[in-house]
């Protein structure tokens, strides 16, 4: 019987990606940028649809803007333009319905919603509630997971795509799981003086490293709390929001420990990264990356993001510079087995199913 998947993985595609904005801090245009750049690299015509984009972070053939201002309208005017007619391939990182394809990377936003309401009964509610686009969101993710509102679904973890099952009842056969990949060698290299130069760190601060914006989500007072509660002069919470002044590389050079004690995350693209460098990582059952770590051999599972005695247990048995140590092999080779090139290809598969 004849191979037909050569010729599927083998060939060129038009792909048009969907995403509203740039954001020099996101994670899902992080991802964007690298996969666009690899399926460029590997001759695949790429364009992207959006509102604005950074001119300096643009690998791709085209951009095309779309005047819109909200979620709704993108999706509006998106669904009026003929893409079907330009694109092999209509591959949306944004909740627009009648895609050939959806990357869930931004999870779902209703079991986002719910989560900060678990973390924070009162204070989450009030701050739900004050965002009107809280409801325009839910009604675009409810509109996807329809019959026709797409034809397939790409989660970066097990813990998204059980959400979109249970709660859409969407079927599980046209969900495949492609975990997110990091550069390697571009993580693996930082310079640890440069970085901590850069941050005006001493030599011997112990340098615990949080990486995300979104300070609710992404747990900054959980980790500020922690790091109080350590009582050690030299250690010092590092949190990354904002684009520093040098290569993020160094940056993840420079620390001891990476904490993410995150609400909720899909897959947090700085686990890979901070697990390339071979830092010991902790981060919550919360995060979808956590599926993919061997708990106390290449990485740390805090079972809720908000439990503190764990995250100050830990913080004070990884002050230890020889414990540390143990861990930057397995980290790394964790990191490896998860390299970009392992994503693109993963993802081509995923097109091709869309071709039968």
């Amino acid at each position: 019987m004849p191979d037909n998947k050569e010729p599927i993985l083998s060939r060129t595609w038009r792909i048009a990606f969907l995403r509203r904005t740039f954001s020099p801090t996101g994670g899902a245009e992080r991802y964007l940028l690298r996969l666009a750049s690899g399926l460029a690299a590997r001759g695949h015509s790429i364009t992207l649809y959006c509102e604005s984009w950074s001119e300096r972070e643009n690998p791709f053939q085209s951009i095309r803007k779309v005047d819109s201002t909200s979620p709704i309208a993108f999706a509006r005017k998106i669904n009026a333009q003929p893409l079907k007619d330009r694109h092999d391939i209509v591959f949306s990182l944004e909740r627009v319905p009648g895609c050939d394809l959806y990357r869930a990377g931004d999870g779902l936003h209703a079991d986002w919603l719910a989560h900060r309401h678990s973390f924070a009964p009162v204070l989450g509610r009030i701050r739900t509630l004050l965002r009107p686009k809280n409801q325009q969101i839910c009604k675009l993710e409810a509109a996807i997971f329809t019959d026709k509102g797409v034809r397939r679904v790409i989660c970066n973890s097990k813990f998204v795509a059980g959400q979109i099952i249970k709660r859409f009842e969407f079927p599980a056969n046209r969900i495949d799981i492609v975990y997110n990949g990091v550069p390697y060698q571009q993580f693996s290299m930082g310079d640890r003086t440069l970085g901590r130069r850069a941050l005006k760190l001493s030599a011997d601060d112990y340098v615990i490293l949080l990486v995300g914006s979104g300070a609710e989500r992404k747990g900054h007072n959980i980790a500020r709390r922690a790091v109080e509660l350590i009582r050690g002069k030299k250690a010092k919470l590092v949190i990354i929001d904002t684009p520093p002044s040098v290569a993020m590389p160094h940056i993840y050079a420079a620390a001891d420990v990476f904490l993410l004690p995150t609400l909720y995350d899909p897959f947090a693209n700085v686990t890979l990264e901070a697990l390339a460098a071979g830092l010991p990582t902790i981060t919550s059952a919360q995060n979808g990356a956590s599926e993919i770590i061997d708990d106390g051999k290449n990485g740390f599972i805090l079972p809720r993001a908000n439990d503190a005695r764990k995250i100050i247990q830990l913080l004070k048995e990884l002050a230890d510079p020889d414990y540390r140590a143990t861990f930057r092999q397995p980290a790394q080779a964790l990191a490896q087995k998860y390299d970009l090139n392992r994503n693109i290809t993963e993802t081509l598969a995923v097109f091709g199913k869309l071709a039968r």
